[in-house]
């Protein structure tokens, strides 16, 4: 069923961006943060020079390190610190060099351009980096003679990682905790109020007016509150017309139908005081009045649906046996007119504190429509089923023509009041409250209705009703019998 199908898709349509702009406003800020403090970190620990003091290892290390270093030289000359620093090399990717007052290593090796700038930068006992791979420590000896212990450190990833951790791994967590939580308030701040004035405005779309912005959100003094602000006065503005509205159809209602009791009874007297010469004025002018009538009643009808008022205590009620005798009635008045309506029926749905007057003028509303536009020789196609894509039980009843159709645009305003679709029938006794009344029927009931066009020609209307129970057939009903008039 195609138009299921739709009303599924819009409404998990519906609800996949709810949370979108949150998504999108927390990865902003957070990766926007965390990249600048990962460019302002990184900045400054590898690409600049700076002291390194405790608790980092190398500062720590330092000391001890190059104490030893200087006595290994002092006491053995260069072959000395060359034991020293192979032995203290374990195979890695670093270099140890001693150099003296003069900046000079003591064996003789070249010394790069950075590192000689790290080492005129130290000063006594103190550690400087620079770009995560050169260190240096001055140190006096016990003789008095400076030195400058200088040590190339591993590049790469391992500096990288030095560089991330070298202040600890509990401050690195806490930093990335804060900024998470940071932005995850800064974004529900945000996407929250805006996620609430969207819930309103799609109950105000369903026809709920008493839907409002929750009260938080207009407390927040800022552009969010001012438009949920707005958003309440004009629903507030759009439930007094539309009450004003209801009243005076209403009040209209009640007021005309006590008048076309009258005209119907001087018409009935007219008819037996009058020559048969006047039948043809008598039948137009009981026509005309008929159709005030059915104006009028269907008015009323319309009236007490939107106010949510029953015309008879609420009970459990058979659908299924609903939808088969208005499949009857409507099948008996389309041979009138060269058409035919059928049911096909697998389940009896019966439906709790159901309204069956209300059920009944919704499912005779939409067959008669369809059999309206439905082309002479066709057959209006009627279908009751259970809908078996969810968990809760809920019965889908379809009514399909093939007539024209309705142009896209249409395809949810027919549901409207006073609505009418231009075509070639539009003249033919519709009045566009029929599908109205259905509507407002189902929305009493918990469901939900929704018109479709279909392939190559015709339009689909869908009704999906919660039902309390179903009984599967134990055989499929006859044609005759469905339609039995």
């Amino acid at each position: 069923m195609k138009s299921g199908v739709h009303s599924r898709l819009l409404r998990i349509r519906a609800k996949v961006p709810m949370y979108r702009l949150f998504v999108k406003i927390f990865l902003w800020f957070w990766f926007t943060i965390w990249g600048i403090l990962a460019i302002v970190f990184l900045s400054s620990r590898l690409t600049g020079m700076r002291q390194v003091t405790a608790p980092n290892m190398y500062a720590t290390v330092a000391p001890i390190l190059a104490a030893e270093a200087v006595k290994a030289y002092e006491s053995g000359g260069p072959q000395a610190f060359a034991r020293f620093s192979q032995r203290d090399d374990h195979g890695l990717e670093r270099k140890l060099y001693l150099l003296d007052g003069f900046y000079k290593d003591v064996l003789s090796r070249p010394v790069t351009g950075d590192g000689l700038r790290v080492a005129h930068a130290a000063k006594k006992d103190q550690l400087v980096l620079f770009r995560a791979h050169i260190a240096a420590y001055k140190f006096i000896s016990p003789s008095g003679h400076p030195y400058i212990l200088m040590l190339y450190l591993r590049s790469g990833l391992g500096a990288l990682g030095e560089a991330l951790f070298g202040y600890g791994g509990l401050f690195c967590l806490s930093l990335f905790l804060l900024v998470t939580l940071l932005c995850f308030w800064l974004a529900y701040h945000i996407a929250s109020p805006i996620h609430s004035i969207q819930l309103a405005a799609r109950k105000v779309a369903q026809g709920d007016l008493k839907a409002r912005v929750p009260a938080p959100v207009s407390k927040r003094h800022d552009e969010l509150a001012a438009l949920a602000m707005d958003f309440d006065s004009m629903v507030d503005r759009l439930e007094v017309l539309i009450r004003m509205q209801k009243d005076l159809l209403s009040s209209v209602s009640h007021e005309v139908r006590s008048p076309l009791a009258r005209i119907n009874l001087s018409l009935a007297i007219l008819k037996k005081r009058l020559s048969a010469a006047n039948d043809d004025l008598l039948l137009r002018l009981e026509s005309d009045v008929s159709r005030i009538d059915l104006l009028m009643g269907q008015l009323l009808m319309l009236s007490r649906l939107e106010a949510g008022l029953s015309s008879a205590e609420r009970d459990e009620v058979d659908f299924g046996q609903i939808v088969e005798e208005v499949t009857a009635d409507g099948n008996f008045e389309a041979q009138a007119l060269g058409k035919s309506v059928s049911l096909h029926a697998t389940v009896a749905v019966f439906i709790e504190n159901a309204d069956p007057y209300a059920l009944r003028s919704a499912c005779e509303n939409i067959i008669r429509n369809s059999v309206r536009f439905t082309p002479p020789g066709t057959n209006v196609q009627v279908v009751l089923e259970m809908d078996k894509s969810t968990l809760e039980p809920f019965a889908l009843l379809s009514v399909r023509d093939f007539g024209p159709g309705v142009p896209e645009e249409f395809l949810q305003s027919i549901f409207q009041p006073f609505i009418q679709v231009p075509s070639e029938k539009s003249s033919e006794g519709g009045n566009g409250l029929g599908l109205a009344i259905a509507l407002h029927a189902v929305r009493m009931h918990g469901g939900n209705i929704s018109a479709a066009n279909l392939a190559p020609a015709g339009l689909e209307i869908c009704v999906r009703l919660p039902a309390a129970h179903h009984i599967a057939l134990v055989s499929e009903p006859s044609k005759d019998q469905l339609t039995r008039s």
